[in-house]
Order: structure tokens, then sequence, then C-alpha cells
């Protein structure tokens, strides 16, 4: 199934229509910290059941002046129960676009302080694997979580998300290229070093896509759920 997928296949029960792909599902970690200790739950629940809360009075997020919490600041963990860095947060969806993978803070080996990025090559397909694939994609899914964003009429749609302020968030994640002893390597984050090309950073996501999903009853609608950029070439093939 993997050497016949073309860019036409797709799931239809996803907003991004996958088909041989690398995914990254960022957009669950916000920081509470303020004088009030979250408290210690099994898995951010309550013994009723409930997520666990960022409490009141603490705030969210990193950088720039911090916000006091709010309702996306849920099932929620204190640095004691982290078991190497001991960073207390919260792990719900961040439907505000502040949390911390909306900021310019992804590795990138740059300092001491900063990991190196993780690096990947493009897959490979065939009877022995050393066949290359034709035409990766650049793919995004912001219009289907994007709060300003309307799937069926495309009015709200960006390539940078809008903040629960109504402020375009600090920073948002891009795939870049660069070179490695193994040949040319795919990045996601931020600018590294060694970087071949970010394809326009957080525009290389290109166009909205149209794509048809079905309905109760056997009918069908088409929602605009994902920017994708389908490139004509390779432009890191595996080396």
């Amino acid at each position: 199934m993997y050497s016949t997928s073309t860019p036409k296949t797709r799931v239809t029960w996803a907003a991004a229509g996958y088909n041989v792909a690398f995914d990254t599902e960022i957009g669950h970690f916000q920081k509470c910290t303020g004088p009030t200790a979250i408290p210690s739950t099994p898995f951010g629940l309550t013994d009723a059941g409930a997520p666990t809360s960022c409490p009141a009075g603490n705030t969210e997020n990193q950088g720039g002046t911090p916000s006091p919490r709010d309702d996306d600041d849920i099932f929620c963990f204190p640095g004691s129960q982290a078991l190497v860095f001991k960073v207390s947060g919260c792990t719900f969806t961040n439907s505000g676009f502040d949390g911390v993978s909306y900021q310019p803070v992804w590795p990138d080996g740059n300092t001491a302080l900063h990991p190196s990025p993780f690096r990947f090559s493009s897959p490979q397909t065939g009877p022995h694997y050393n066949v290359q694939y034709e035409h990766p994609g650049l793919v995004v899914d912001l219009p289907a979580i994007e709060a300003t964003c309307n799937p069926e009429t495309k009015v709200g749609c960006t390539h940078m998300p809008t903040t629960d302020k109504g402020t375009p968030a600090a920073f948002y994640p891009f795939y870049t290229t660069s070179s490695s002893t193994g040949g040319c390597v795919w990045g996601f984050g931020n600018n590294i070093p060694g970087q071949i090309s970010n394809f326009g950073a957080n525009n290389q996501y290109g166009g909205l896509l149209p794509q048809t999903y079905t309905t109760v009853g056997g009918g069908s609608r088409v929602l605009y759920f994902v920017f994708e950029n389908l490139m004509s070439s390779n432009p890191c093939p595996q080396g």
C-alpha cells in the first residue's frame, strides 16, 4: 500500500488527508505558575473525575506579560510529578495558541542550553526500500482548530493562528531541510544550523485545500480543513 499511495490517497475521518505521512501533534502544554501549587492527582483528574485546573490566581504561558489562567488550563500536574524536568503545567488542548508550542523555544542546538533538533530523512518505498517518493507535501490542519476560521467559507483562516486575546500567536513551527553526514534531512520547529531551506517559514504550508467529507444520510460537503503545499519534486531525497 505504501508503494501505490498517491497525493490523492486520504483518510475520510480526519481533518488532514493523510497518506504516507510524518506528523507532529503540538499544543498540549501550558505553564501554570503562581502562589498556589497544583494539587497532585492521578492522570490530572480529581477524585470526582473532573480535570485538575491551574489554580485561581496563577498565570499561564511564558514570554511577554503572563496572563491569568483560563478555561484551557486543565489536566494540570505539579512539577514534582514530572520524571526529569520538574516543570508544572497543563496538558489540555491549547486552544488559545499561547502555550509553549507557540513560542520560539524549539530545539535548535544554537547554544549550550538549547538541545539539538529532531531530524529525519525522507522515507523510501519499493521492493528494496530504495525508491524516493516524488511529491512530498507540507500540510497543516490549522483551519480545523482555529476559532477564527470558517472551514466552509475560508474566512478567517490564517497560517499564523490567532490567540484568545485576538492577536497573532508569537510563533508557529515549520519544516526545514538541512545537510548532515548522511545527506539531506528534514527538521521541524525553528530555523537550525546548517539549514538549506525553510520554504518561506509559515508560508510553506500553501493554500487552503478543498476536501470532500461524507455527511449523515449519505450526502457530502466540501470543507477547507487544511493548508497544503504539494511539491513538484522531492527537495530533500534520502542520501
